[in-house]
């Protein structure tokens, strides 16, 4: 079914005349520590239109510009011992998960709206362990023993919303500019249920027309994509930001606690994340580093890599 969506979205993608592509890898090898645990390994695969003309929502937001997005997402988590084979109670239990997001940005210069709906799977339909074993065979690690023990197939869907405000751009020395960015993002579904807030600097060699948020639980977050809309020569920016989220359910946890593993249900997060991002003509290249506390105790850092291109 997942493979019947994806090569669907990506039919869709073609259609769309012209946007930006941009493919993420993340690792705990890209956040500075070696703790191949929990949040392991994630792949993001996004598309962002250009700007249409008009869609249903015009009435309501008439002066603002249309963009679409469709994303696909996979992850992967682990307890911290890979060699054990049966189940680790007072662990993580193993799981997979995929899902396809489908985005509404209303914007303007300053600020956007974003409507999402996402469809997915939690399981071994995710093919995790393949795509893990894959990986480790690239880092030249051993691979995860304990996959059998990994949480059931279940369907999952959501939606969201999340509303960005971004100031003009402020005048430094030697040319470079400066903005900041703060975000609020709330989703409702059975994989995960919470809301998120957070603000973002940004230092840059010219005046940026795109966002950059923290405003996401994993690295990867499709608003980045936003106004991308290449470079004249070399360019490049720096941000960081601090988030904080309130979480109601994390199906990973929550199924793991109803299935007899020792865990507490999540309830919050806070943390930050830097990024680099260098921009050459239609080309993207990005580094992004995130720390995490889950309920102010458990820390997790991991980064991620993204290369895309404007077409």
């Amino acid at each position: 079914m997942l493979k019947k969506i994806f090569y669907t979205c990506l039919l869709f993608v073609h259609m769309l005349y012209a946007g930006t592509l941009a493919f993420t890898l993340e690792n705990d090898f890209f956040g500075t520590k070696d703790e191949d645990s929990h949040y392991t390994d994630g792949i993001f695969l996004t598309y962002m239109s250009d700007a249409n003309a008009t869609d249903f929502l015009d009435t309501f937001f008439p002066e603002e510009q249309s963009n679409l997005a469709v994303s696909f997402t996979h992850q992967m988590f682990t307890p911290v011992n890979g060699e054990i084979t049966t189940p680790q109670w007072d662990d993580l239990p193993y799981a997979g998960y995929a899902r396809f997001n489908f985005l509404l940005y209303k914007s303007t210069d300053n600020y956007f709206h974003e409507f999402g709906i996402n469809f997915g799977a939690v399981g071994p339909v995710t093919h995790a362990e393949q795509l893990q074993t894959f990986f480790h065979h690239i880092w030249g690690n051993d691979p995860f023993k304990g996959w059998d023990t990994q949480l059931g197939n279940q369907v999952t869907a959501g939606v969201s919303y999340q509303f960005a405000y971004k100031t003009d751009p402020y005048d430094l020395l030697y040319g470079y500019k400066w903005d900041a960015i703060g975000n609020v993002r709330g989703e409702l579904g059975n994989f995960y249920t919470g809301a998120l807030t957070s603000v973002t600097l940004r230092l840059s060699s010219v005046v940026q027309k795109s966002f950059m948020t923290a405003g996401s639980f994993t690295v990867g977050d499709e608003s980045y994509l936003l106004n991308e809309g290449g470079s004249e020569g070399f360019n490049w920016d720096i941000s960081f930001g601090v988030f904080a989220s309130a979480i109601h359910n994390y199906y990973i946890v929550d199924e793991g606690i109803d299935e007899g593993y020792h865990l507490k249900p999540m309830h919050g997060s806070t943390g930050w994340q830097g990024a680099f991002h260098l921009m050459y003509g239609s080309f993207i290249y990005a580094y992004t580093i995130k720390s995490t506390h889950v309920n102010g105790q458990r820390h997790k850092r991991w980064g991620g890599m993204t290369l895309g291109w404007r077409f």
